[in-house]
This record gives C-alpha cells, structure tokens and sequence, in this order.
C-alpha cells in the first residue's frame, strides 16, 4: 500500500488519478473537522471539496514529505478563506469528542455518560480557540507537534506551550463545572 507521501507526488506530478485514494483516506478526518469548525454538514462538506480543490490547484507546492500537515493547512486555509470572504460561516462554541460522542454506554449509566460528554464539551468549549484549535489536531486528528507546527505556522515549542496551558485551562474549566 503507497504511503500518502507517495500518492502525494504523483499527484503532484500530474497523475491526478492517485488522489482518489487520498480522498478515501482523508474524506471522513476532514468532514470532521469541517463539521467541529462549523456545526453545518453542508457547509463542512463544501469545505472539504474547496480543499480537494486546493489540493489539486496547489498540488504542484507540496515538497514533503509531512503530507498529513500540508494537508491540514489547507483545510485551515479553506476556513480561514471562508471567514474572510465574508460567508456566513458560524463557528461552533463546542466539538465532537470523537470515538466518545458515539459510543453507546449501558443502561445503568447512561445518565452519567451522557453528563460527562456534555461537561467535557463545555470545558473544551471554554477554551480560547488557539488552545481548541491544537487540541482538536493533537488529540482528535492525532497530529504530532511538528505537523500541528507545520499546519498553524508556528513553532513547535509554541505548539507544546499551547497544549500545556489548555490542559491547564481545561482543569480550571472542569473546576468550574464541577462546583455547579
């Protein structure tokens, strides 16, 4: 199986065909991430066809071999675009937790399961969105810092002050929940 560095560079080299497998690959991460941003299917699926768009319009810009972060960019870069075009994107206070928004506690405790995810999406939903923003590809898209890094534009020692001091700020949010 090609990594998705290979496919990548066929693309970029004008085998267009080899995106298919890409988007099989990265269609469901980016949906979700769309959806997290927006709160809109239509809209995250607009988004993410905008980003294979980009994909193909800039494929002859990807050096390598951190496709994952190049990738992530662009997606960042499709959002941003989209609020600074003046469309009526609206960001969404909280997201999805994943694995945890869908899986199906038992009977006995489904109460509690469903008051812990509620409690865990206002604790996430109180951070700044620089803190969201890296926790969501840190912790949800399982990016590494230096992809995080590559996709924000920053540091990765910034990247890793940003994760510290939303944990932080997230045992605060909890805290605060929790005295309720």
């Amino acid at each position: 199986m090609p990594t998705d560095e290979t496919l990548m560079q066929a693309v970029a080299g004008g085998d267009l065909r080899q995106l298919t497998e890409l988007y099989q690959r990265y269609r469901n991460p980016l949906y979700a991430y769309f959806l997290r941003r927006t709160n809109a299917p239509a809209q995250a699926e607009d988004l993410l066809q905008n980003a294979f768009e980009r994909i193909i319009q800039y494929r002859h810009s990807y050096r390598g071999p951190a496709f994952r972060a190049w990738l992530f960019a662009i997606a960042r870069n499709v959002l941003q675009d989209e609020l600074c075009k003046g469309g009526k994107l609206l960001l969404a206070d909280g997201f999805d937790l994943g694995t945890l928004a869908h899986a199906t506690p038992a009977p006995d405790c489904a109460w509690e399961a469903r008051e812990t995810l509620g409690q865990s999406r206002q604790a996430l939903a109180g951070l700044s969105t620089g803190y969201r923003e890296v926790v969501e590809l840190a912790w949800q898209r399982g990016l590494k810092y230096a992809e995080i890094a590559a996709v924000l534009g920053i540091s990765e020692a910034n990247v890793k002050v940003r994760i510290h001091r939303a944990i932080k700020q997230l045992r605060v949010n909890y805290a605060k929940l929790n005295e309720q």
